[in-house]
């Protein structure tokens, strides 16, 4: 068993040396001992006198003089006087111990120490008081040797006695702590280089402190902890399961599990290694004793469900089937491939987590970065259906393929609850969605299919499961009080009917970096939920730990997959991951016996009582041997009389879907049910209805009535989802009769879903839109109705007064409701960004002259934005003079100006030139310059570059990258020693030679230097830098350097800790510990590019050169991200776009840099939280 604090990276041990530090006395008073005599917590008398050592950590100590710089000269030890204490400096990380000071009292308000070392909190000074034994202030270092000052306010002590505890239990990197001259202090003293406790790494949460790692399966089942009365039996274990990347339970109960060997890049055709097991416990002790191999020879499998007389298997690019008719455990013939299409650019993102739906389709998940455009075998682009992150479904009979609901990020996990309701959890962004058919919603990266969308429905999640306000991966490995980390894997509604009643149809979901299961609790609100926290259900405490996914089984118990890796995240290297393990374990409560089942000998009328059970998982498992027996009139009877008779909802949605998926709902009986007085019956007859045909006009008829008139928020739900499956034209009497619901305003999911349903019919029919718009009560939809609107009419004459745009400016006019001017206004704001001009509708100046007399700042401002876009002379001279007006208030100066930068006003180059001075104006000018190809412009940036910030200094040389002759002032600057090599970064570098001129690149080469060729051998490149970094022992680097390095060179696109540019992946949450994995996604960044990220470059028809990443395009605008900000540029100017193979990042990064500070880079990369940058 691998306890992780016996894990090390042993340090050569030193001996001391005579290398003195000039002895410096630091302000404060001494602490004293009984007999008034000062005591000696500064070591100055060169021994532990006044002190208690406690293992092997304090041998020989302490130390003399600056024994850091003599083994590393990129360090001091920052100590006072002439000695200190440096747990690391006679024997290395590995030895462990504490050191006590004798008691003393408490005589001033404030006390000082020097402290540094390592943040793991295993290695801490502790104030402790005397008396109670209660540590009252702990810190640990910052993984750096130079001893800094840390100031503590003890006022409420004063009198007491307390005593230092100097403790080193740690014996990884960084194992060590390093201690010096605690004083005390009258006032509060301002130290030099003081550690401030509101910005420390100490104050974040301690780092988790995980049990254990590498376990064997009989161990990792032991190890776990478990609520009372539960028990964690070990069903199977490698070497007898590998790999296990998904599982399915089939009608008796036996476990089918996909073991992925393929992964993580998909094998040559004919040369896939995964398989399908089949485990059975045929003596119920909760061990499998029969094992199958089912099939082999599968390539890149991720998904698997039983049922309809065979397996569904996810193997991208395939969905397939495996029949096995006769149920013999052995397949029929080769897998029948019944959609291709689906994509595994990203292999850990492909179909997923298969599962059987309420309404007899099969569910699957589907990631982010992986681009699938999915149909049958040899359809055309025309007949298939794109899907790149969000739920899936495929009907087993119908063969209908479609995507339930997009968006999300990576989900690997989906499950209904009793209400039928669908639920995912997700990764990095927040980790809980209800999903609702036709919903769009958040996304971790690109953009929704449909550019109309606008806006998407977020996480019902109250809370998340790390730790702080930074965002997702600022926790991690800092979250245990939280829920242990943001990565997901795994839902499970727990609808069985073992466990204890507290759980049931409560979320659990596995935490990657947590190593435990999370459990979250709906609560029901509006039309739908919020996810409330709910207390951790199990901890495996093993950092090696995967739970992939988690189903319960006929008994109630519940079974888990644990891919089981040292390795946390995907790794692109086939070598980068454990090979040889791989886990099932067993959840048991009081002792649950397995009892054996077989549904498929049950007749039809015990199926159709089985919809009465508690155990959910003999509910669907009968309803589904029931769809696949078809149904029959006596099926249907017993099922309409569950829903006519049976008191309990839950139960006639269940009698429900099972007669649906039997072809037993008629239309006449649906209508019945539409009146009853369940919201849950009425909102899901409206789901079944319209998924099968387009409805009929007696339903849309009642359709609309209902709309009007139910009072649910859920059954109003139904009716927008169903309206995005029934014909535009036919849409407009129930879209009329939602939007007028004002109190849905607030809703979490009712305005998103009504837009989504009134989009394609504004869009038809835009002079109907703006009818719409009129009586529309949602301040959003009617935004997104007005930016509709405009789109929609673009080919119409903008100056007919009968145009939609047209018709939009005389409901402004007439309209004197503040709120609804803001959502037309801001609704015609954006549909007119990328767009330098456009002609004035009829009857704007009338409404320009109205509402600029508004008593509401916002709408003077749109107006005259929207005039100017139109025009408007007026307007023109209006915004020239507030840009140029000191005495304004900045807002109105920059608003003013990012106006007049949208339409590229011809009198604005002289303008920026001078604002240039201007420090509240200057970073808007500078980038500002960059739209112009004005021969003052260098010249005048350049002027003002010695004095500039460093982030206008990126600024500067950004535009002065762009174009050609701003370009050749920069290198002659360059060369000149104006603008020094260091400023000018990688990226820099490439868009200067993305300018496509041989003589700048010549010019280039000489001032700057050449970026590596591609050509060269990535493999020895990263076998190089391994080697620098390991040379630096066991604490390689300093990790404020590297953030210092890091803020100039990857800062401007990556995010880290929450601070950084999104331009590139955020790189907190990524396997950064790792150091093959970074150092081969620094060196060779063009091996695995998700297309979100891939580089392209833009030209326009004035020569301007941007590189970036195309966000977002249509016939209007291209949006393009660079590492300084977002642009939109107006289609029409724009010469081309080319997108490359290459990523944003560029080759050759870490050779402009020495060796220590490539060892500081890295170092700072793999650490689990931010440190402070050196002092200056």
């Amino acid at each position: 068993m691998k306890r992780l604090s016996s894990w090390m990276m042993c340090g050569a041990v030193l001996c001391a040396t005579s290398f003195l530090s000039k002895a410096v006395d630091r302000p404060g008073l001494p602490a004293v001992g009984n007999e008034g005599k000062a005591l000696n917590l500064g070591f100055e008398d060169g021994t532990l006198k006044d002190w208690k050592a406690d293992g092997s950590a304090f041998d020989r100590q302490p130390m003399r003089g600056n024994t850091v710089t003599t083994r590393r000269a990129d360090m001091e030890s920052g100590h006072s006087g002439d000695y200190w204490v440096g747990t690391y400096e006679r024997g290395g990380d590995e030895l462990q111990g504490t050191l006590t000071s004798v008691p003393f009292k408490v005589t001033q308000p404030f006390a000082s120490f020097l402290v540094s070392g390592g943040m793991n909190p295993a290695t801490r000074v502790e104030l402790v008081r005397a008396d109670t034994q209660k540590v009252f202030f702990k810190i640990s270092g910052t993984d750096s040797e130079t001893l800094r000052p840390v100031v503590v306010e003890v006022k409420e002590h004063i009198g007491q006695s307390i005593f230092i505890r100097v403790v080193d239990q740690h014996s990884g990197p960084w194992g060590h702590i390093n201690f010096d001259d605690f004083k005390f202090h009258k006032v509060q003293p301002v130290l030099a280089n003081e550690i401030k406790l509101g910005k420390s790494p100490a104050a974040m949460p301690e780092v988790d402190a995980v049990m254990f790692a590498g376990l064997s399966p009989e161990e990792a089942a032991s190890s776990a902890t478990v609520p009372p009365g539960f028990k964690m039996h070990l069903f199977a274990g490698e070497p007898d399961v590998k790999q296990p990347i998904a599982f399915a339970l089939d009608h008796r109960g036996r476990m089918w599990v996909a073991e992925a060997y393929t992964y993580p890049r998909r094998a040559p055709e004919g040369q896939g290694k995964d398989r399908i097991l089949i485990f059975e416990d045929t003596t119920g002790d909760g061990k499998f004793d029969k094992r199958t191999v089912f099939i082999e020879g599968l390539n890149l499998v991720s998904g698997l469900e039983v049922g309809f007389g065979g397996v569904w298997v996810g193997a991208a690019p395939y969905l397939m089937f495996i029949a096995d008719k006769d149920g013999d455990d052995k397949p029929d013939g080769a897998p029948q491939i019944l959609l291709d299409g689906f994509a595994y650019q990203d292999t850990h993102e492909t179909l997923n987590t298969f599962t059987w739906g309420p309404d007899g389709w099969l569910y699957g998940c589907h990631g982010v970065f992986t681009h699938s455009n999915v149909g049958r075998p040899g359809s055309s682009d025309k007949e298939r259906t794109r899907i790149n992150a969000g739920v899936f479904r495929y009907h087993p009979t119908q063969h209908k393929f479609e995507v339930f609901a997009e968006g999300t990020s990576n989900p690997w996990g989906v499950d209904f609850d009793e209400y039928g309701q669908c639920l995912i959890e997700a990764c990095v962004i927040p980790h809980f969605y209800h999903m609702i058919h036709g919903g769009r919603y958040e996304r971790q990266a690109g953009q929704h299919f449909n550019p109309n969308i606008y806006d998407d429905i977020k996480t019902i999640a109250d809370h998340r499961h790390y730790a702080g306000d930074k965002g997702p991966h600022a926790g991690n490995g800092r979250s245990d009080t939280m829920g242990g980390g943001h990565a997901h894997a795994g839902l499970m509604m727990y609808l069985g009917d073992s466990w204890p009643a507290e759980y049931r149809n409560k979320a659990f979901m596995n935490n990657i970096h947590g190593q435990r299961l999370n459990m979250d609790v709906l609560e029901a609100k509006g039309s739908g939920y919020v996810g409330k926290h709910g207390p951790d259900f199990v901890n495996f405490n093993d950092r090696w730990s995967q739970v992939l996914n988690m189903q319960y089984d006929q008994n109630g118990s519940v079974y888990m997959i644990d891919w089981y890796d040292k390795n946390q995240c995907h790794h692109n290297d086939p070598n980068g991951h454990d090979r040889d393990n791989g886990r099932i374990f067993k959840l048991v409560y009081n002792q649950t016996k397995s009892l054996p089942v077989d549904l498929q000998k049950k007749t039809d009328a015990e199926l159709v009582t089985l919809q009465l059970h508690r155990n959910e998982w003999l509910v669907r498992h009968a309803r589904r041997v029931l769809q696949e027996r078809g149904g029959n009139a006596a099926v249907h009877a017993g099922l309409r009389k569950i829903i006519d008779s049976n008191s309990d909802v839950t139960r006639q949605l269940r009698a429900l879907w099972a007669l649906h998926g039997t072809a037993g709902l008629t239309e006449e009986y649906a209508q019945k049910l539409l009146q009853r007085p369940q919201p849950y019956v009425r909102a899901w007859t409206l789901q079944l209805l319209a998924q099968d045909k387009p409805l009929s006009e007696a339903v849309l008829a009642q359709c609309a009535a209902m709309a009007k008139q139910d009072s649910s928020p859920i059954v109003r739900l139904y009716l927008a989802s169903a309206m995005q499956r029934t014909p535009p034209e036919k849409r407009w009497p129930v879209l009329k009769a939602l939007l007028a619901h004002a109190e849905d305003t607030e809703d979490h999911n009712l305005p998103f879903l009504y837009w989504y349903a009134a989009e394609a019919s504004v869009a038809e029919d835009p002079t109907q839109g703006v009818k719409l718009l009129a009586e529309t009560k949602i301040p959003r939809v009617r935004e997104f109705i007005t930016r509709r609107v405009v789109g929609a009419g673009r080919n119409v004459a903008a100056t007919n007064p009968t145009e939609p745009v047209a018709q939009i400016v005389a409901l402004l006019g007439k309209s004197s409701d503040i709120p609804f001017q803001l959502d037309v206004l801001r609704g015609l704001t954006e549909a007119m960004k990328g767009q330098r001009s456009v002609a004035m509708p009829e009857g704007w100046i009338i409404v320009e002259e109205k509402l600029l007399t508004s008593s509401n700042a916002e709408v003077r401002t749109r107006v005259q934005a929207l005039s100017l876009t139109f025009g408007s002379l007026r307007a023109l001279a209006s915004l020239r003079k507030i840009v140029s007006d000191v005495s304004a208030l900045v807002e109105t100066r920059r608003s003013a100006l990012e106006s007049l930068l949208a339409v590229k006003d011809p009198e604005l180059p002289p303008v920026l030139q001078t604002l240039l001075k201007d420090a509240s104006m200057r970073v808007p000018a500078l980038r500002g310059l960059a739209n112009y190809d004005d021969p003052k412009s260098a010249t005048a940036i350049l002027a003002v570059y010695p004095s500039l910030a460093v982030g206008e200094k990126r600024d500067a040389l950004a535009t002065l990258a762009s174009r050609l002759n701003y370009a050749r002032p920069l290198l002659l600057a360059l060369t000149q020693g104006q603008v020094t090599k260091g400023d000018l970064t990688a990226d820099l570098v490439r868009q200067l030679r993305n300018l496509k001129n041989n003589e700048l690149s010549k010019q280039l080469d000489q001032a700057w230097g050449t970026m590596r060729d591609s050509t060269v051998d990535q493999k020895a490149e990263i076998e190089k830098y391994t080697k620098v970094y390991l040379a630096g022992g066991s604490q390689p680097g300093d990790a404020s350097r590297g953030r210092l390095l890091f803020s100039k060179t990857c800062q401007q696109c990556h995010v880290l800790f929450e601070t950084g540019g999104q331009v590139g992946p955020n790189l907190t949450g990524s396997n950064r510990g790792d150091l093959p994995y970074i150092l081969q996604n620094i060196v060779d960044p063009n091996a695995v590019i998700p297309n979100d990220y891939r580089t392209s470059t833009l030209e326009t028809k004035d020569d301007r050169v941007i590189t970036g990443i195309v966000k977002q395009q249509d016939e209007k605008s291209v949006t393009i991200l660079t590492p300084t900000e977002s642009l939109v540029i107006p289609r029409n100017e724009v010469k081309s776009v080319v997108l490359s193979e290459i990523s944003m990042m560029p080759e050759g990064l870490l050779t402009q840099f020495k060796e220590q500070e490539v060892r500081d880079l890295l170092y700072y990369l793999s650490r689990p939280a931010q440190v402070p940058l050196p002092k200056e």
